[in-house]
């Protein structure tokens, strides 16, 4: 058993890598992104640990620094491609993305429900006044696949 420990300690660099596949391992099960930056930083601790003879404490130092610094990067990325949706509150909300667009009423808005068409697609609509087919519409919220329209002055 001290066969064991001491060829631990005295190859920290395969501690590291296997650590860092764990995590890999773990968010290929759906951790969302969580393990994924500490198993690369993991895996670098240890590639580092491989080339030059740190201590431990040195070593989970650089872990913990290598982790946030990962993470950082990885957020600056996201945040700098327009992925940040948590922001945004869009979240499995696409629908979101229809406010603002300007198309036609293609069944009569009668008594404040009728459709619009949004390239190909049909969409139930509602408006706070009756409006005729072909008129021109402004999409101004959602409410699940309902759309709410205003007609676009002209």
């Amino acid at each position: 058993m001290n066969d064991f420990f001491a060829a631990i300690y005295y190859s920290p660099h395969w501690v590291f890598i296997a650590l860092g596949g764990i995590l890999l391992i773990a968010e290929l099960l759906g951790t969302g992104g969580y393990a994924l930056w500490t198993g690369v930083a993991a895996i670098i601790v240890g590639l580092i640990a491989w080339i030059l003879p740190l201590s431990w404490p040195i070593l989970w130092i650089l872990f913990a620094i290598l982790t946030i610094v990962t993470a950082y990067l990885w957020w600056l990325w996201l945040k700098k491609n327009g992925k940040d949706k948590a922001s945004k509150g869009e979240i499995n909300q696409p629908q979101q993305d229809l406010i603002g667009i300007k198309t036609i009423v293609t069944e009569a808005i009668i008594n404040g429900s009728g459709r619009v068409k949004i390239k190909d697609g049909s969409w139930s609509a509602r408006c706070d006044e009756d409006l005729a087919i072909g008129e021109l519409v402004e999409v101004v919220a959602v409410d699940g696949l309902t759309l709410t329209i205003k007609p676009v002055s002209k």
